[in-house]
């Protein structure tokens, strides 16, 4: 009986003390390279008001910014033009289906995939404090929508 409740005893005092980590307003973060996406994420994150300082120098950090960063475009699609001339236009209906049919295999050349991620490792402790993924909106928009993400976690900590 006192092994089950010593045991209970240190499994609560270890839930009680263990704290979701949490990033406080102003912290030191060094945003590690990664063929120029830190130029993004720390545009992005004066663009969103993130309340962090960007340092250049990683041993001044509170945090590290480590981030992932990869682009894909899609396999072009197949443009298929019915040939067929069933009216009385001289063609100009092909014309003017062939004009759509290469407009959006032009655009769909034009798209890319964006996926992007960050991870805010604790410069002391190595603790991963807050990863996000994102997939949208090309460069800009995926580093804006991770500094977004990372200003809501930074906010309701401090409300905490």
């Amino acid at each position: 009986m006192n092994r089950l409740l010593t045991f209970l005893l240190l499994l609560f005092s270890v839930i009680a003390g263990a704290q979701a980590p949490h990033v406080k307003s102003g912290a030191a973060v060094y945003i590690e390279p990664m063929n120029g996406y830190e130029t993004y994420l720390a545009a992005a994150k004066v663009k969103k008001r993130v309340p962090l300082v960007v340092v250049a120098d990683k041993d001044k950090a509170d945090y590290i910014i480590r981030s992932s960063f990869s682009q894909t475009r899609p396999n072009q699609p197949a443009v298929v033009v019915n040939n067929t001339n069933t009216n009385v236009n001289n063609g100009n209906n092909n014309a003017w289906g062939r004009g759509w049919a290469e407009m959006a295999a032009q655009r769909a050349a034009r798209e890319v995939y964006t996926s992007a991620s960050i991870a805010m490792i604790d410069g002391r402790s190595s603790q991963i404090v807050f990863a996000y993924s994102a997939g949208k909106g090309g460069i800009n928009g995926s580093a804006e929508d991770c500094s977004k993400h990372l200003k809501q976690f930074i906010e309701r900590a401090g409300k905490q």
